[in-house]
């Protein structure tokens, strides 16, 4: 559920139709979606200013892609 929310805030232009956010409100409480909605905006906001800033990621998390060798 959460994935599937991030996606949809994500989305261009945003699409969380009232039927799927009442779907959020049934598993998450109010804080909780504050809180999830805001990590979704600020990881959109670093992505959006990093990526034309040529700002590397840190590699703190590789995951190899299958097939990949580590």
């Amino acid at each position: 559920m959460a994935l599937e929310y991030a996606d949809r805030v994500s989305a261009t232009p945003v699409d969380v139709p009232d039927e799927f956010f009442a779907r959020v409100r049934s598993v998450f409480s109010e804080r909780e979606i504050v809180e999830l909605t805001g990590h979704i905006a600020h990881e959109n906001y670093n992505a959006k200013s990093n990526r034309p800033l040529r700002v590397e990621a840190n590699n703190f998390c590789e995951i190899p892609l299958p097939g990949q060798r580590v």
